[in-house]
């Protein structure tokens, strides 16, 4: 009898020794679970665009780039291919369309030609500004960039193409009139007939150099600066920190707002949404937050390319109030154009009243 008792209190022992060791097996295997992370999956996004490392292009890319990474932990990075490297740049946006890149930093004369709406940032004298004081017209384009009739315009007809904007920037301030000689230096639109100006081309910039009476002459980016040295050309329509960086053969310049391009940064509406929602807020944040980094920088840059082209002996010319409305009435028939030909124009010229 005592050894049956001593068999089942052994097989209770045992029991009990199995069920604890069970307990605590599935107490390990929980424990273990919670400690492990969660959502911790990495995504790299690969972006092109068409300029030198040396550019704002790409500099300003750079700070979005550390500033997504830093935010984000790590999870998102994102690979930049700068100087065409993959593409030319009128092929990226069709290039994000079809998988082949997720990103890109753009340009508006280059996105006019996947939607004409862009030609409305090479309009001249459409924002607000003081020719002494860049700030204004750097906030003015900044306020319509960020309104829900303005540069939001621009994002939801993007969007209804498959592509979300991330940042309305920019690289420089307006472009405005230089010319090689001091003695075609342009105060107002009489002074500008019968010179032959490079411009950006398009729809835009050959009617802006009409409506003044000067002829507009197409000349690649690589050939401007032996154009110039060879008086091909009186001169051309461009920015002063690139005329300054580029020191460009000009001796004359005319501080009037004729174009005023702007660089979006853009994504693939898709790849976007296949990002967690934080990843997704990151990157909206950052954007935001580039397009203050970025006009802080631009202004400063801005200030200094003045300094730097008078210091060149560069003869700047601010046009009084009277100058500016003569500039104004002559370069109206360019917003017909633009109203004419592009559809939503009228709306948007609405929009800066």
């Amino acid at each position: 009898m005592r050894r049956i008792t001593l068999i089942f209190s052994l097989l209770f022992v045992l029991i009990l020794t199995a069920c604890g060791n069970e307990s605590t097996t599935n107490q390990s295997t929980s424990d273990d679970r919670s400690t492990e992370p969660s959502g911790q999956e990495e995504y790299v996004l690969k972006l092109a665009h068409g300029y030198p490392t040396t550019s704002f292009m790409h500099t300003f890319i750079e700070w979005f780039s550390d500033e997504v990474q830093k935010r984000s932990d790590g999870r998102l990075s994102i690979d930049i291919y700068p100087s065409g490297q993959l593409m030319p740049v009128d092929q990226e946006m069709p290039a994000i369309l079809q998988g082949q890149i997720d990103m890109s930093h753009s340009t508006s004369p280059v996105l006019t030609s996947f939607d004409p709406i862009w030609n409305f940032y090479e309009l001249p004298f459409i924002f607000n500004y003081d020719p002494k004081d860049p700030s204004v017209f750097l906030e003015e384009r900044m306020a319509f960039n960020k309104s829900e009739n303005g540069g939001q315009v621009f994002a939801k007809r993007m969007e209804e193409k498959g592509l979300k904007i991330l940042s309305f920037g920019f690289v420089d301030m307006f472009g405005s009139v230089y010319t090689t000689d001091v003695a075609n230096l342009v105060t107002g639109p009489d002074s500008a007939k019968g010179l032959k100006l490079r411009t950006p081309g398009g729809m835009i910039g050959p009617e802006t150099a009409k409506a003044v009476g000067a002829s507009s002459v197409t000349i690649a980016g690589a050939e401007v600066v032996t154009a110039l040295q060879q008086n091909t050309v009186d001169g051309l329509l461009t920015t002063p920190i690139y005329a300054s960086q580029a020191k460009l053969p000009v001796s004359s310049f005319s501080v009037v707002p004729l174009f005023n391009s702007v660089t979006p940064l853009v994504i693939s509406t898709n790849k976007f949404e296949s990002l967690p929602e934080d990843l997704q807020q990151i990157l909206m944040e950052a954007g935001a937050d580039l397009e203050q980094y970025i006009m802080e920088q631009v202004f400063a840059e801005a200030t200094k390319a003045y300094a730097d082209l008078e210091s060149q002996g560069v003869e700047i010319y601010y046009p009084s109030e009277e100058e500016i409305d003569e500039w104004e009435e002559a370069t109206k028939p360019v917003r017909q154009v633009f109203e004419d030909q592009v559809e939503g124009g009228a709306e948007l010229l609405e929009a800066l009243k």
